[in-house]
């Protein structure tokens, strides 16, 4: 597609982040974000869940709700949804056609805009023409100088959790961290935040106060009692201090996503009087919620899971999942990006498995097979290498028996292939 290859082009300039481009660009766009009903969503781990399930439930109560995420799994158009359906392919070419011009006057009177920052304004611009009612809109990299910081105001915003990742852009001061993605708090707001650091509770709590936003920590007002975990659901309860929410059915796998789902209530609980919900449609958001590629389950008899779990806090809150599941042998077909904390991902999960297969995805950041076979074998001998990541997959599937345990893991780009793959063979 001509515009998907446009955009294609703009990959090679990097990521630039700061907020001059983006903000001339959509003031050439007369600032379409600015006419936005919007809930931001920041944090290292739990913000595209977060926001999944938002949608899902304004959804299920009749709202128009736009949805905003990075990367994507399948395909591009995932990034830029309403009510759960991709963005049309005639869409994005007229709105890539229409931003052009402007893209070109930002880049001779500034510089080119980076690829993320397009996109996000192109993003801006299809919801405002499409009137959703809310835009759940998840931050990229960071908070404060991501392009989806440009807008000034918002409903609400999340701040998840914080902790080390992407440390090549935001180093490896968690407290600096911190007040990176405490960047999204806007004056006067209400934010939400799931963290239990007392580092990071203590910096978001700081720039709170200098903005003059209340700071409402889940951890501090929700209580929740779990009744049944499966492959299929969790069955709990969850209790907010405003009210309760019996017998919720989660279709996301592990406790991290029940701490996700009480973060999003906080959220629709902050702005209640703007965009009211009753508990059943809550109930019935939660119970359709789908985000591919974290825990999710694709196959069984061997179970194959897939997650994309990479940095540390991710594969710890995926081993939590594991250590619930009944099964005999785990097999991990493994590949991740150099840039990420390769020792630390493989310290966590590596001594886990039964067999470790270890390949390669597709983008030119992944660690190369000979590099991370190093780290690997330090702590587990049973590994093979396959520098194809199909060829791993039916190598090990024809391996593996009924009562194993597949897991395909490292990267959003690993099982954004891998599922591909596999739901091709499914057809």
């Amino acid at each position: 597609m001509k515009g998907i290859k446009y955009l294609d082009t703009l990959n090679n300039r990097g990521i630039r982040l700061g907020l001059d481009r983006i903000k001339l660009l959509l003031g050439y766009l007369d600032n379409p974000q600015d006419k936005l009903d919007i809930i931001h969503v920041a944090g290292t781990n739990g913000k595209g869940s977060t926001s999944a399930i938002l949608t899902s439930i304004y959804k299920e109560a009749g709202y128009k709700v736009g949805t905003y995420t990075s990367p994507h799994i399948t395909e591009f158009n995932e990034r830029i949804r309403i009510n759960n359906i991709n963005i049309s392919n005639e869409d994005l070419e007229e709105l890539i056609e229409d931003m052009k011009p402007v893209i070109d006057r930002v880049a001779e009177e500034l510089e080119h805009p980076t690829y993320f920052e397009v996109v996000t304004a192109l993003a801006f611009l299809y919801y405002y023409r499409q009137e959703v009612d809310l835009l759940v809109l998840e931050v990229g990299l960071g908070g404060r100088y991501d392009a989806t910081n440009a807008i000034k105001s918002s409903l609400v915003s999340i701040i998840t959790n914080v902790s080390l990742d992407h440390t090549d852009r935001l180093g490896n001061d968690l407290r600096k961290i911190a007040w990176e993605k405490a960047g999204v708090i806007k004056e006067g707001q209400v934010v939400i935040t799931a963290t239990d650091d007392d580092i990071v509770k203590r910096e978001i709590t700081k720039v709170a106060n200098e903005q003059n936003a209340e700071l409402i920590n889940i951890n501090d007002k929700f209580n929740w009692t779990e009744h049944r975990s499966d492959l299929a659901y969790q069955l709990f309860d969850l209790e907010s201090g405003k009210r309760s929410y019996n017998e919720l059915q989660l279709p996301l796998l592990g406790k991290h996503q029940i701490l996700n789902t009480a973060t999003a209530i906080g959220a629709i609980e902050a702005i209640e009087d703007s965009y009211p919900l009753t508990i059943d449609e809550i109930k019935a958001g939660i119970s359709k919620v789908k985000w591919p590629g974290r825990v999710e389950v694709i196959s069984s008899k061997p179970t194959i899971i897939l997650d994309g779990a990479h940095n540390v806090a991710g594969v710890q809150s995926l081993l939590n999942v594991l250590d619930k599941l009944d099964y005999q042998n785990l097999f991990l077909i493994l590949s991740i990006l150099g840039d990420k904390d390769v020792e630390g991902i493989v310290s966590n999960i590596v001594p886990k498995a039964t067999k470790v297969i270890l390949t390669q995805n597709s983008s030119n950041r992944v660690i190369d097979i000979e590099s991370l076979k190093e780290k690997v074998e330090r702590y587990n001998f049973n590994l093979e290498t396959q520098l194809k990541l199909e060829k791993a997959i039916e190598s090990t599937v024809a391996e593996a028996k009924e009562k194993d345990l597949i897991l395909i893991s490292g990267s959003l780009y690993t099982v954004a292939e891998a599922r591909s793959f596999l739901l091709k063979e499914k057809k």
